[in-house]
């Protein structure tokens, strides 16, 4: 059907190479649109050793970190989705989209995760500081 095993091969290699990063990119163009949308300055994306992240300055407004950070969730969240409805198309196009879906469903769970660097620690942080805010300002 493909010809060579080893041309499929490196054909979806190369479209797990996109599909990754194309989905890393839009989770953080995800975060930057919800970070500006709050108020924050976007300065840009950096390097990280874990993958690319989002370097915006809050303005003073960290009791919004945790909108931001449910804006890359809600955008993988979203491309899952996409990438599951994709699974309903004529071959060979299902074994694409279900390595779409299963990459994003591993990247929503994974960043779900509450430790620091993921963004499931920085929506706990960010509650944390907005209740802690709102409880100041009711007293």
């Amino acid at each position: 059907m493909w010809g060579s095993e080893p041309m499929f091969l490196g054909l979806l290699a190369a479209c797990a190479i996109c599909v990754g990063a194309g989905s890393a990119l839009l989770h953080e163009l995800g975060h930057a649109w919800t970070a500006r949308a709050v108020g924050w300055s976007v300065v840009g994306l950096r390097w990280r050793w874990y993958g690319i992240a989002l370097v915006a300055d809050s303005n003073g407004k960290s009791d919004q970190r945790w909108k931001v950070a449910l804006g890359g969730l809600s955008a993988t969240a979203l491309l899952m989705l996409g990438f599951l409805a994709g699974t309903a198309l004529p071959k060979p196009a299902p074994l694409i989209f279900s390595l779409g879906f299963v990459f994003n469903a591993a990247l929503l769970l994974a960043n779900l995760v509450p430790v620091r660097l993921s963004d499931g620690g920085q929506m706990l942080a960010g509650l944390r500081a907005s209740r802690s805010n709102d409880s100041c300002t009711h007293t």
